[in-house]
């Protein structure tokens, strides 16, 4: 039988991996729409295609004809898992066609007669929806993808490297651009006192080492400390003669491998715990008109100086933004530093220094993140359970 599933970015498209693993073993088979996201990196719909399971992609550009005419071809009652993208979306995809749809995480009060039904991560999860309105009989925990989706990758990890850190500088071009250089700077004046450190940059796979080459090559803002370097090979080298290994393949494997990570928010904090490895989550400010942000502020970045003004807004608020990364939103505390302001590489060097300087500490911080998402796993088995027992005895039947 045929499952729908949305996502719109890496993240997302990367949690289907273990849902089209359960949808193969069940016998079925899943089509999967692509939602507009400011994230994305163009390459989702090669990656969903060699997935098992996974029948067809309707990119971005198929939304208007699938809404239209094609959509036509899922007849009422074909279940939808909403990973990520507007809900919008899908609420007007349900009142057109009358399909059965579940939202994974995310709800909105003016969309929820379109939904059958909300799968939340945990209790705190739970109660995200429960203060968007949503009704406590709509919702069940299933856990978390993220946790699915990296104990596929690394079934099993590797030993730990005490001297290796890892670089989570992003997937966008800016993020990239500033945070890859701002890290090694760090690097490099860790290396002063700590010449046995090594350092990795996991970066996406579908970034070529050529494209990589000229977004490093472009001169860095002056507003943000960082390495003079450029790409030789797979390598970042940094002015003092720093290496950088960069990584594009099998990313999570050699994350595991790592003491540390470096990091700029993101589900990749949070894929981080699920293998043992402590985040520093860094938010460098120097610069704040080139950082993503979801939801209003984000679509500033569409409109003639908005990304500035979003920049400004940013500045006010970076004292009320809470707490960042995903392992301490999931513990309720900063377990884990966060450094949110306008940063030099030295302020970047001595928080990772002194994290270092405690390494039975950071061991006990790696058993405590890794016990606390490991305990959400099983996402994705869950959820298409309760998909297949709520959809009608036909669809069961056929499935």
């Amino acid at each position: 039988m045929k499952l729908l599933i949305t996502a719109n970015s890496p993240g997302e498209v990367a949690w289907i991996r273990p849902l089209a693993e359960q949808i193969v073993a069940r016998g079925w088979s899943c089509d999967v729409i692509l939602y507009p996201c400011t994230f994305a990196t163009g390459q989702e719909a090669e990656v969903l295609r060699a997935y098992p399971g996974v029948e067809r992609v309707w990119p971005k550009q198929s939304l208007l004809s699938l809404f239209w005419k094609e959509g036509r071809r899922y007849p009422p009652g074909t279940p939808l898992i909403h990973l990520g993208g507007d809900l919008m979306y899908t609420a007007f995809f349900q009142r057109r066609f009358g399909w059965k749809c579940w939202s994974y995480l995310w709800a909105r009060p003016w969309w929820d007669g379109a939904f059958t039904g909300y799968f939340s991560r945990n209790a705190q999860s739970t109660g995200g929806l429960l203060r968007r309105r949503v009704a406590t009989r709509k919702i069940l925990e299933v856990g978390d993808l993220v946790v699915d989706s990296v104990n596929f990758q690394v079934p099993e990890l590797p030993p730990q490297d005490p001297h290796l850190i890892t670089f989570l500088p992003g997937s966008r071009d800016e993020e990239i651009r500033h945070a890859l250089p701002l890290f090694s700077r760090a690097a490099e004046i860790l290396r002063e006192t700590r010449p046995e450190l090594r350092f990795q940059a996991l970066l996406s796979p579908f970034l070529s080492l050529q494209r990589l080459g000229d977004l490093l090559g472009r001169p860095v803002d002056s507003r943000m400390d960082h390495a003079g370097g450029k790409l030789v090979g797979d390598r970042y080298v940094c002015r003092d003669g720093l290496e950088v290994q960069v990584i594009q393949e099998q990313s999570l494997l050699h994350e595991a491998r790592s003491v540390l990570a470096l990091s700029l928010p993101g589900t990749k904090t949070a894929e981080a715990a699920c293998l043992g490895v402590p985040c520093l989550t860094i938010v460098p400010l120097n610069c704040p008109e080139v950082l993503p942000v979801h939801g209003l502020l984000g679509l500033l970045d569409w409109l003639p100086g908005g990304s500035h003004l979003k920049g400004r807004l940013l500045l006010r608020q970076k004292h009320r933004v809470g707490l960042l990364a995903q392992p301490n939103q999931l513990l309720g505390r900063a377990l884990m530093p966060e450094m949110v302001d306008f940063l030099s590489a030295r302020d970047i060097a001595a928080q990772t220094a002194a994290l270092l300087a405690c390494p039975e500490e950071l061991q006990e911080k790696s058993l405590l993140l890794r016990q606390a998402f490991q305990a959400l796993a099983g996402a994705s088995e869950k959820m298409l359970e309760a998909v297949r027992s709520s959809c009608s005895p036909r669809w069961s039947r056929g499935a």
